[in-house]
């Protein structure tokens, strides 16, 4: 399946591709084509919102459960491509809400930002699927001003393979290398960049375990720590806050920072290894989000959620 989004994200896409066509419409790829557009979603709070398809008309709701069904998945944002399947890259995420809002953030700074235009090295702390990287390259070299160098650096090991396919067909000329990082250690790097781009984790919790990528503020703090070593005088860090734990990091980056809000919104918090509340573990969490006011509960869930946040896509100068 395709899922398209228009670049000022206020739409999103539910695309059947080539044989996944016939399994959910019951018509031939001859007839429809390569692609046909399922269903439209309009201002979208998830890429994939589970609340609003079950509201659907159940024909069309059950269209669009069979196309979830489907391993492959296709980002699409802005004329960039992602390529993604669980099966492939176990434990990597596909680009979220969060991803897209980031790179809406991007395509503006691109657009606005003499510097940005002109940046020739960028570095991405936790990669991910590499959709943000790739978003950077193509659209330097869509304006003919490439990136010369930029480093990638993740916690999986198949987070830096997904990376390194996603962004092959945009490397060109650029020099591009890769780090594997242990969970809890120090960003190690021996260049400054133009521009640094992180979404860190931001779901704190007491007695937070090292192997969870989901919990912890500590890539926060190690990108305040080294900042100076991370950018160039003048360069930029493109970073994300939540309202979960803003008020915990955001007063230590204004020390060091000049900060400017690019973009925010609301959002469900959908991650269910969190907010099940089946597991003990599970439940323990919440409960210490709740009690400490570090999330937005609609306890009618006539939104369709209980939990929300808010995410704040920031740029950041050192002072």
């Amino acid at each position: 399946m395709k899922i398209r989004i228009d670049s000022e994200l206020k739409v999103v896409e539910f695309w059947a591709v080539d044989q996944e066509i016939p399994k959910v419409t019951g018509g031939s790829v001859k007839k429809y084509g390569p692609e046909y557009l399922i269903h439209t979603f309009i201002k979208p709070r998830l890429l994939v919102d589970n609340a609003r398809i079950m509201t659907l008309p159940s024909t069309k709701r059950d269209m669009v459960v069979r196309l979830l069904e489907f391993p492959n998945r296709v980002i699409e944002y802005d004329g960039v491509r992602l390529s993604w399947t669980d099966q492939q890259y176990p434990g990597v995420w596909s680009p979220s809400i969060d991803t897209i809002l980031f790179a809406k953030a991007l395509r503006f700074l691109l657009r606005s930002s003499f510097f940005l235009k002109n940046a020739c090295s960028f570095l991405e702390i936790g990669c991910g699927s590499g959709f943000l990287s790739k978003y950077i390259l193509q659209k330097k070299l869509e304006i003919k001003k490439p990136i010369k160098y930029a480093h990638l650096m993740d916690i999986n090991h198949d987070a830096l393979t997904c990376a390194m396919n996603t962004i092959d067909e945009v490397k060109g000329t650029t020099l591009i290398s890769y780090s594997l990082n242990r969970p809890r250690e120090i960003i190690k790097t021996t260049n400054q960049h133009d521009l640094v781009i992180s979404n860190p984790p931001y779901i704190p919790r007491p007695n937070a375990r090292i192997n969870n990528p989901f919990e912890g503020l500590f890539l926060y703090q190690e990108i305040f720590k080294r900042a100076s070593e991370l950018l160039r005088p003048g360069s930029i860090l493109l970073t994300n806050f939540s309202s979960i734990s803003k008020s915990e990091v955001w007063p230590l980056f204004v020390k060091k920072f000049k900060i400017k809000t690019i973009y925010k919104m609301k959002v469900p918090l959908k991650i269910p290894l969190i907010t099940a509340r089946f597991s003990e573990e599970s439940r323990k969490w919440m409960n210490y989000l709740e009690k400490k006011d570090k999330i937005i509960v609609d306890r009618s869930e006539k939104s369709g959620y209980r939990y929300w946040h808010v995410i704040q896509i920031v740029e950041c100068r050192l002072k």
